[in-house]
């Protein structure tokens, strides 16, 4: 991705190359969230919106001028910030907040994709468990904020040669999720998911992808767990998270997995999102 030559601060335009987030604000810094733009739209704003008001409770923090009247304001300013870089068929949108003399500062930040609609990736992804460490179950470990830790120690890891994406581990050594992502395996008519309860962190297309399946009258369980056996069992594989869609797994130790079902749950999802 292409990063945008201007970048949004508290509502002014800087240029990328000269902006530098400063000591002081690095130690102050809250969070971010990042939402994709594909042309006009942007998909999953509302669950966007609703993700930022939670971190911000979480922070005991309220940021009204952005995220009152449904986010009016922060739409406006997003929209600002592609128009700015001409960024106007398909970008990814980082939303950034700090404290600074006691109020919250934000900024926002664009970047270009390649392709600007959702797709299926037309290579399947090869994953393999990375168990250096595993994470625990929290109040926080279905979110971004409680998984990122996880995610960056397993991202400065060197993946084999014949793997695109790590799975990770919770404590009781069963697959939960993907680095970014949420984990599905399909068998059959059934549909196997990682829970929250056992530390699983839970995209905001999680909604979505369960009227999916049930839409394809597909039966849905995360009640179990996913173990190393499980994804052995599996006819197909798919990794799902808002940025990315919809992406299938071709392989996993050895075994491969077909698309068949999920080019069907694809079609759904991005339907979805248009209609």
């Amino acid at each position: 991705m292409n990063e945008g030559s201007y970048i949004l601060v508290n509502g002014l335009f800087l240029p990328t190359a000269e902006y530098r987030f400063s000591l002081k604000e690095s130690d102050v810094f809250l969070f971010s969230e990042k939402i994709r733009a594909v042309r006009s739209a942007f998909p999953f704003y509302r669950e966007t919106l609703e993700m930022i008001k939670q971190k911000l409770v979480i922070f005991n923090q309220t940021f009204p001028e952005l995220t009152e009247n449904d986010g009016a304001e922060l739409k406006r300013q997003m929209e600002r910030t592609l128009t700015k870089n001409k960024q106007f068929l398909g970008a990814v949108l980082t939303i950034r907040f700090w404290i600074s003399d006691q109020k919250i500062q934000y900024s926002i930040q664009s970047a270009k994709r390649e392709k600007s609609d959702y797709g299926l990736n037309d290579k399947g992804l090869y994953v393999t468990v990375f168990d250096t460490i595993r994470k625990s179950v929290s109040s926080l470990s279905n979110t971004s904020l409680g998984s990122e830790l996880n995610w960056r120690i397993a991202g400065n890891y060197p993946k084999d040669i014949a793997s695109d994406e790590f799975l990770l581990l919770n404590t009781d050594g069963q697959i939960i999720e993907a680095v970014g992502s949420n984990i599905y395996l399909i068998k059959g008519r059934m549909v196997k998911g990682a829970s929250i309860y056992h530390g699983a962190y839970a995209d905001i297309t999680k909604s979505l992808m369960l009227s999916v399946y049930n839409k394809l009258q597909l039966s849905y369980s995360e009640k179990d767990g996913i173990t190393d056996q499980d994804m052995k069992e599996a006819d197909e594989i798919l990794l799902v998270n808002a940025i990315d869609g919809i992406r299938w797994v071709v392989g996993f130790e050895g075994k491969r997995y077909f698309n068949n079902m999920i080019r069907k749950i694809n079609e759904l999802f991005v339907s979805s999102l248009v209609s």
